[in-house]
């Protein structure tokens, strides 16, 4: 099976403007173009305060990076109880426009705090989602307006995504209901950074076997997993750089216990302790080889897209840069 590699960027920086953060990323998305990454994504988080990871509103930065790039644009994850149906898909289908028919978008559910301050029913949150899913497939069909459960939108859109019925629609989550969803109204089952390979490849084949219930061809649906991603000249640089950096964003993971291990102390653990423990299972480190040797395990297990983290917390650019050159170099051409 082929595998795809695209990258996950981490746009939220806690003393650095959006502005800043796209020259920081404009030499690292040239050679990502350059050695034939399939596409970008970044994640949506209505943060409260300043972090490090996704920012609150990726819809703007893509539309940014779209006249700069040849590869696909897109979003790992799009909160849905952040948006009303009618608001995204108006956005999306004009950023389909912007991107030449270039854009997927990944969607979850997000934490509760989310769904809080956007006033979501936290009880009806399953029938919010479904909703909201269909009601973008009804409005990018051209469809005068959709009624469902918990919303009912008045008229259609008047404006058309390039690509026929929208853009794909990768649904994260790590319930079963997550995968009728993404097998229901969607092209792709979207798994987590904080979800293990063993996670994602249940999910994946349970997705397929969704689809070829539905009539659907299984061969067709994504599985993409977002991976925390240091690639070096020696295992043991490429180590402590992950130790560093990556293990932070495990930390934090694991502080939330989002989809991580449930062994006691576990929210406890050093940045470094977690890369030993969890690297196996949720990250991609080593050498070209080494990585190469990890990534085919995703191929063998269902795995079509892999987004590569490349940026956790504060890693200097040029380490960043420099995985995006080993990968592109020595790990993609083996899955072409």
């Amino acid at each position: 099976m082929s595998l795809k590699f695209g990258l996950k960027l981490d746009f939220a920086h806690p003393r650095l403007t959006q502005a800043q953060q796209l020259d920081r990323f404009r030499e690292l998305i040239a050679v990502a173009d350059q050695y034939g990454f399939d596409s970008i994504a970044m994640g949506e988080n209505h943060m409260t305060g300043p972090k490090w990871g996704s920012t609150p509103a990726p819809l703007l930065l893509l539309a940014a990076l779209a006249p700069t790039t040849r590869m696909r644009l897109g979003t790992s994850a799009t909160l849905l109880t952040g948006w009303h149906p009618l608001k995204l898909a108006y956005e999306a289908a004009v950023l389909d426009q912007i991107s030449n028919g270039h854009l997927f978008l990944g969607v979850g559910l997000g934490p509760p705090e989310t769904a809080r301050r956007y006033s979501v029913d936290r009880q009806r949150i399953g029938d919010y989602a479904d909703d909201m899913l269909a009601a973008l497939r009804a409005l990018w069909a051209g469809d005068d307006g959709y009624r469902g459960k918990t919303l009912s939108i008045e008229g259609g859109l008047g404006i058309s995504p390039v690509q026929p019925g929208g853009p794909p629609v990768w649904v994260g989550g790590s319930v079963q209901r997550t995968v009728e969803r993404a097998a229901e109204w969607g092209n792709g089952y979207l798994g987590s950074t904080s979800q293990s390979l063993d996670a994602v490849a249940g999910h994946g084949e349970r997705f397929r076997e969704a689809l070829t219930a539905r009539g659907k061809d299984p061969s067709q649906g994504v599985v993409s997993s977002n991976r925390l991603t240091v690639v070096a000249g020696d295992e043991e640089e490429a180590r402590r750089l992950a130790e560093q950096f990556a293990g932070e964003v495990l930390q934090f993971y694991a502080r939330r216990g989002a989809q991580m291990p449930k062994e006691p102390g576990i929210a406890s653990k050093t940045p470094t302790e977690l890369i030993r423990e969890l690297q196996e299972s949720r990250c991609l480190i080593g050498t070209p080889d080494q990585v190469a040797a990890t990534a085919q395990r995703y191929a063998d297990a269902g795995v079509t897209h892999i987004l590569a983290r490349v940026c956790p917390h504060d890693i200097p650019m040029e380490h960043a840069i420099r995985t995006v050159e080993l990968l592109g170099k020595w790990v993609l051409p083996r899955f072409r």
